[in-house]
């Protein structure tokens, strides 16, 4: 039984975006091959094309390199997805009752700057909150056993909405922490 295939434009764009802080043009080229519908990517280098996979990986998509830059990308794998689906139903439990952490995040993001002699400025003191809280992996819950790949992708996309408006509810929060902690900071200063 093969695994249901992908989109070529979808492992690309996973692929291009996976290895984009290398510069452009990491992607060499894509094909879908049309005997089993899987998708043959070229990376500009070995290491690209284990950035890519281990990108594919995370995003619920097998495959497996070859140690000439290739990609032989084979489709969605439900094992892959279960994991996937672990770690947003997680990382939703996780904001849903995280906002001391939040809130300390923010104060020390703000505190560090001030410590190093910066001025602070609010609008970076929150991007490092977000950007701290985006790339924070927590440890997966176990996800529903779905084994139809299309409700699968359902329950995830719907964990990813959930995730996505519970960062922004969280940025929120800390901006209004952050406003609290800068008064307390200057009438304590006065």
């Amino acid at each position: 039984m093969s695994a249901p295939t992908v989109d070529t434009e979808l492992v690309i764009g996973i692929c291009g975006q996976a290895t984009a802080r290398s510069g452009t043009g990491t992607v060499v080229e894509a094909a879908r091959d049309p005997l089993d519908g899987s998708t043959w990517v070229r990376m500009s280098s070995w290491p690209h094309a284990r950035e890519a996979l281990t990108a594919l990986n995370s995003h619920g998509i097998s495959g497996h390199d070859l140690e000439d830059s290739r990609l032989h990308v084979t489709g969605w794998d439900v094992r892959l997805l279960h994991r996937r689906l672990g770690v947003l139903l997680s990382g939703v439990d996780d904001l849903t009752s995280e906002w001391d952490a939040t809130a300390e995040m923010v104060c020390y993001h703000h505190d560090r700057r001030v410590a190093a002699g910066i001025t602070p400025d609010p609008a970076e003191v929150l991007a490092d909150v977000e950007a701290a809280m985006r790339t924070c992996l927590p440890i997966p819950h176990r996800a529903p056993r779905v084994q139809d790949v299309d409700s699968l992708l359902q329950l995830i996309a719907a964990a990813e909405d959930a995730y996505q408006q519970l960062i922004a509810e969280h940025i929120d929060y800390a901006e209004g922490i952050l406003n609290d902690h800068i008064a307390r900071q200057r009438h304590g200063a006065a």
